[in-house]
């Protein structure tokens, strides 16, 4: 259970970075390095939560449906 809330937590993060870098993307108008700042750290993230998925996986905390 602790897994699917890391999980739900880490992409709520990457969410909110992308709309984080869309406002200032907006408000800025180009003037300030904010925006790639926000899309560096929701690349970082999601990396991040790859890694985490498969070392999940290979540690058995994952387990995929049989279809």
């Amino acid at each position: 259970m602790i897994f699917k809330t890391i999980v739900i937590f880490v992409l709520f993060l990457v969410v909110s970075s992308l709309f984080t870098a869309l406002y200032s993307m907006i408000k800025d108008k180009g003037q300030s390095d904010r925006t790639v700042k926000m899309l560096t750290m929701r690349i970082g993230l999601s990396i991040g939560l790859l890694i985490f998925l498969l070392i999940g996986y290979q540690l058995g905390w994952i387990n995929p449906h049989p279809v």
